[in-house]
């Protein structure tokens, strides 16, 4: 979904390339089969650790490094934008289908108040936390060489229990294309799935293979 008259600014969050050590980064299935297309994206490496903070609507800023241990899975929505709006009670319904599995599903709203994410959450009944990406700095670092006026949501990361990026999708993805791929990243958890985040230094096995992107391409 396209949306014109964006502002330009810097917004408080930090993305960064982690320094790289020694951490597995499964692939997802092999390319070939539609379900398993993932995107590159220059802004967000496949090859280290990934580092993101930012605000987060009514609650403690997020920092993906305390979610080691975990797969991450980040939506990055508007409210005005009729696919996101479309696609959301499947992002609720999955964020509980898969979250004793060990899933955890972040919200990422653009540039909208904090009034108005709060009734969208309200009426979608979505329980993860919500970032606030205030000035738009983060969606427009996703979308390098796009005008203000081509910036398209939705938009979805998926990350590794060892904060590698596992897929980057831009556009909606039907409940097939989301289940396939949750499915293959959640054979990468730790089993049984730790209580809470973990430590970023808890040492993980060395991998066998060097780390390769997702079927992205």
């Amino acid at each position: 979904m396209l949306r014109t008259a964006f502002l330009h600014g810097a917004s408080a969050i930090a993305l960064s390339a982690v320094a790289p050590v020694p951490r597995p980064s499964p692939s997802a299935l092999p390319p070939g089969d539609p379900l398993d297309l993932c995107e590159g994206n220059p802004a967000i490496p496949y090859d280290r650790p990934v580092g993101l903070t930012m605000r987060v609507l009514d609650g403690p800023d997020f920092d993906l490094m305390k979610y080691r241990g975990y797969v991450v899975w980040i939506n990055i929505f508007a409210t005005w934008c009729p696919p996101c709006n479309q696609e959301q009670p499947g992002v609720v319904s999955l964020a509980q289908k898969y979250y004793d599995r060990g899933l955890r599903v972040i919200g990422l709203d653009y540039r909208e108040s904090d009034d108005t994410v709060r009734a969208y959450r309200k009426k979608y009944g979505m329980q993860f936390p919500i970032m606030m990406d205030s000035r738009g700095s983060f969606s427009r670092a996703l979308q390098q060489g796009s005008a203000d006026s081509e910036l398209a949501f939705p938009a979805h990361l998926m990350f590794t229990p060892w904060g590698y990026l596992y897929c980057y999708r831009l556009g909606s993805m039907g409940e097939r294309e989301l289940v396939h791929k949750l499915d293959a990243l959640m054979t990468t958890l730790p089993s049984p799935p730790p209580p809470g985040p973990i430590a970023t230094q808890t040492p993980w096995p060395t991998p066998t293979a060097s780390p390769t992107p997702g079927g992205h391409r």
